[in-house]
């Protein structure tokens, strides 16, 4: 229990594949061997395991399927990032039509090797969620359940 006592929390909106939603507060890892700080919401998506914990805002705690989540919505923050990633980062825009008809428009951040930096390159990655942006949200998104997506760079 007592890494449960020791999670950072996120609040966080998360749409099933059916369409409905949740909200509560993701647990994130205090720290992780990827980088200094606290573990990212698109690190414990891709992590094995077919769960996640989900603290609801009335109390009690929630067991997510990440296979039936199709969306995890939370404010956008500026993650601290080596610089030298960021500028060799190439950003597109892309619309994402997901099945159960939602659509996300928002930027992504590719750090792909050359000349593999087509959105569809980007797409084909093994990972099973991505983030997209804007200036409010950051999206993790399931591949799984994206239906098609349009490029707009």
């Amino acid at each position: 229990m007592t890494d449960w006592l020791s999670t950072q929390r996120l609040q966080a909106k998360v749409t099933f594949a059916e369409g409905y939603s949740i909200e509560g507060d993701l647990h994130l890892q205090p720290s992780t061997a990827l980088h200094q700080g606290v573990e990212t919401p698109l690190e414990m998506l891709n992590r094995p395991e077919d769960f996640f914990a989900m603290t609801l805002p009335f109390g009690g705690v929630t067991l997510v399927a990440k296979a039936q989540t199709a969306l995890v919505a939370c404010p956008s923050v500026i993650p601290d990032q080596d610089p030298e990633r960021l500028a060799a980062a190439k950003s597109i825009f892309l619309e994402v039509e997901l099945a159960g008809g939602h659509e996300v428009r928002g930027s992504v951040h590719l750090e792909l090797p050359q000349p593999r930096t087509r959105a569809m390159d980007f797409m084909n990655i093994a990972h099973r969620f991505f983030a997209m942006s804007d200036d409010e949200t950051t999206w993790y998104v399931n591949r799984s359940l994206v239906r098609q997506v349009f490029p707009r760079d």
